[in-house]
């Protein structure tokens, strides 16, 4: 004979038996319902408990509910047990919370026209331009060595009549660095004023 310890914990070792729902008489009147109006309820599953209901094409009453499985009986007689959970997700209503998707524009940004700086100060005027205009070729004739090797060089050949070792003239111009000598005949040759300190600018 079994004591009353060891049966009660037997009872209180055994799993509890999950809840059963059971439709015994099920209602096949009417036209069934897409499950997707049931699903979109708080209370799905027992919400349709008892109710005709259609899914993927199979049209029946819920007849029984455990836990997450309902079974699902055609008028022939016919059962198929759905996972209410997978239903749930599958006929979901859209979720309209989303932001719509932005469309992406194909056309290419215009570019925007630069405006010129706008200064403050005012933009210095350049030097004046030292140009002789009339070369005096009757003065004499030096040798471009005479004034490279002074200090003053190249504003000391200015306006004299030299000798560059294969041209004469009178230098009528310093430019940016350069002397701009022009001949008797009227043709100007320029001569780099650096070159000609290091070819001549010895002693």
């Amino acid at each position: 004979m079994q004591s009353p310890s060891s049966s009660d914990s037997a009872n209180e070792l055994s799993p509890a038996t999950p809840a059963r729902k059971v439709i015994t008489a099920p209602d096949f009147s009417g036209t069934p319902q897409p499950i997707g109006q049931w699903t979109e309820r708080a209370d799905f599953p027992q919400c349709a408990l008892g109710a005709y209901v259609s899914i993927h094409g199979f049209a029946g009453v819920l007849v029984e509910i455990i836990n997450q499985s309902i079974k699902v009986q055609s008028p022939d007689g016919k059962s198929q047990r759905f996972n209410a959970y997978r239903l749930k997700t599958l006929f979901a209503p859209p979720d309209r919370t989303k932001p719509a998707p932005e469309t992406l524009s194909m056309e290419r940004p215009k570019p925007v026209a630069e405006r010129p700086p706008v200064d403050d100060e005012p933009e210095p005027e350049p030097p004046p331009r030292m140009h002789i205009t009339n070369p005096d070729f009757s003065t004499e004739v030096r040798a471009i060595r005479t004034y490279a090797s002074q200090p003053g060089f190249p504003q000391s050949v200015y306006g004299k009549h030299v000798d560059i070792p294969g041209y004469q003239g009178v230098v009528v111009e310093i430019v940016k660095g350069s002397l701009r000598v022009q001949s008797p005949t009227g043709t100007i040759r320029s001569y780099n004023v650096d070159a000609l300190k290091k070819l001549y600018g010895r002693p």
